[in-house]
């Protein structure tokens, strides 16, 4: 009975600390970087669901889920080319400070898989399970790593916009692997990701 009752208490309590919503944003660095005969675009975009959970005052827990997605083409242009889209998925402590605006930072892990490569054939493989990716024929580009991780550091502000709360944040990602390439390789990720992201919390 007093476990029932205690439930009956806590449930509106942390339905209150848990929050929803989408998050969308810009990339300021690039996902993947192409020299010589290739060339590679990014999505001016990144989008998905975002929850939120409040532990104590100001502090709790984040995720989001998050995709992006690249072109990779090799000129001339036309049917030459290939779209690689990738998940995101951080998970995040958040820190949030006193009104009116509500200024937060963040810091944690982050786990990233390339789930797809449309356009594009696998045409080899490596010794250490590397795969190799043909455009007609044409070598494109190595998938050395199609998950990898990275930590997390960002910071913004909240504002309340009537029953919407609105997240204009800076965030840094440095993942630890590339999913393609390395160092020099002519396609090759990029290990620091910058992003510009506007979290909408219902």
């Amino acid at each position: 009975m007093r476990v029932l009752a205690a439930l009956l208490v806590s449930s509106p309590l942390l339905a209150q600390a848990v929050s929803v919503g989408l998050r969308a944003g810009i990339p300021i660095t690039p996902m993947l970087t192409a020299d010589g005969r290739r060339q590679a675009s990014a999505a001016r975009y990144t989008i998905g669901p975002l929850i939120e959970v409040q532990v104590w005052h100001g502090a709790g827990f984040g995720a989001d889920f998050l995709l992006h997605h690249a072109d990779l083409a090799i000129p001339p242009a036309g049917s030459r080319r290939a779209g690689v889209w990738r998940w995101e998925v951080p998970i995040t402590f958040i820190y949030r400070f006193g009104a009116p605006t509500r200024p937060f930072v963040r810091t944690g892990v982050s786990l990233n898989r390339v789930f797809d490569i449309g356009g594009a054939t696998e045409c080899a493989r490596g010794t250490f399970g590397e795969q190799f990716y043909c455009l007609e024929g044409s070598p494109l580009a190595e998938l050395r790593h199609r998950g990898t991780s990275g930590f997390v550091v960002g910071g913004g502000l909240r504002f309340k916009f009537k029953k919407l709360q609105l997240e204009p944040e800076v965030r840094l990602t440095r993942w630890i692997d590339r999913n393609f390439g390395v160092r020099h390789s002519a396609v090759r990720s990029n290990l620091s990701q910058i992003g510009l992201l506007v979290g909408v919390v219902f």
